[in-house]
């Protein structure tokens, strides 16, 4: 989880957006070296090791994300993953919503510059974003999971692996 901060929702966002002003929402960041897509966040961030319990959960209930099926959704030849069905997608973030439970999560990449190279050139970067949208918090019970909801955010945001170039 080093690394990873919480932070403001980008307005404009689709997570911003999505639902109504009362409804939660929340926002953890990351800066990882090299450039990274939408499509290799995706794919990393579904197929971590800090996701492999969930998706075992998943595949349990007979709700499974094989990794052929994220690298589909990662790569735009799906509009459905698991529980989530994609609400929209834009070149730089996707926003996933799980029907019947009240919640929505979201993923979105920002590239940056900062650094320099060995010869002065701009090292690029990239801010890896991931965040959750709960409709109706109060009245749905959810409240009690916010802590740990927040924690596991941290972590999966924190398992990614392997990116940028």
């Amino acid at each position: 989880m080093a690394g990873v901060t919480a932070c403001d929702v980008p307005e404009g966002s689709l997570l911003a957006a999505f639902g109504g002003p009362q409804d939660y929402r929340d926002c953890f960041c990351r800066e990882v070296a090299g450039t990274v897509t939408l499509k290799e966040f995706i794919e990393r961030f579904y197929c971590s090791m800090a996701f492999r319990p969930e998706r075992i959960v998943l595949d349990l209930i007979g709700r499974g994300a094989s990794s052929a099926d994220v690298r589909a959704l990662a790569r735009g030849q799906a509009d459905a993953i698991a529980v989530w069905k994609v609400v929209e997608r834009r070149e730089d973030e996707i926003l996933l919503e799980s029907k019947g439970t009240g919640t929505a999560s979201w993923l979105a990449v920002e590239p940056l510059q900062s650094g320099f190279g060995a010869v002065g050139a701009k090292t690029p970067r990239t801010r890896l974003l991931f965040g959750s949208w709960v409709g109706n918090l109060e009245q749905s019970g959810w409240r009690v999971m916010q802590r740990p909801h927040q924690w596991y955010s941290r972590f999966l945001l924190g398992g990614v692996r392997r990116l940028g170039r």
